[in-house]
């Protein structure tokens, strides 16, 4: 998106809304929410006037919130790790968007293990309880098998008693 002439330096709250398609209010809301990315000078009692350099920060505003579907927290930290990583390594841009597309797959994939994980700690749970659901059957049975012996041994033994008298 470059501009020249006259709106090269400067452009008003309803160009760049108009520009990015969105609502004033919006780019107002935006301005607030990521002013430390922003930078936007005004001289006392004039309207607010953006740069080339606003626009392009307000575009990729944009495209982490509608596109990439960020929350506004999510949107600034990514931001600042791109302002990081810019001025702090003097990254060129290309090698940059190569470094968060990595970033960015890694997080899915530790996103997707934590889920297997959760998932398998869940299995874990399960086959724990259907241990002591078994472990105790098996104790029931084995305590019923014991008192049925004794009750057989009771009556051997009564009836031997019987027999004797």
């Amino acid at each position: 998106m470059k501009l020249t002439g006259e709106a090269e330096r400067s452009l008003t709250l309803q160009q760049v809304a108009t520009i990015l398609q969105v609502e004033t209010s919006t780019v107002r809301f935006w301005e607030k929410e990521f002013a430390q990315f922003l930078n936007i000078k005004n001289k006392k009692g004039q309207h607010k006037r953006f740069t080339e350099k606003n626009l392009e920060v307000f575009n990729q505003i944009k495209e982490l919130l509608y596109t990439e579907q960020y929350t506004i927290k999510g949107a600034q930290r990514k931001l600042e790790m791109e302002r990081t990583l810019t001025s702090g390594l003097g990254i060129e841009s290309n090698f940059k968007t190569t470094v968060f597309f990595m970033f960015s797959a890694i997080m899915r994939e530790l996103q997707a293990y934590r889920e297997d994980s959760r998932k398998l700690a869940e299995q874990v749970r399960e086959l724990r309880e259907e241990k002591i659901r078994v472990e105790e059957k098996l104790i029931e049975e084995k305590n019923k098998g014991l008192l049925d012996f004794l009750k057989d041994k009771m009556q051997v033994k009564k009836i031997s008693e019987q027999e004797e008298a």
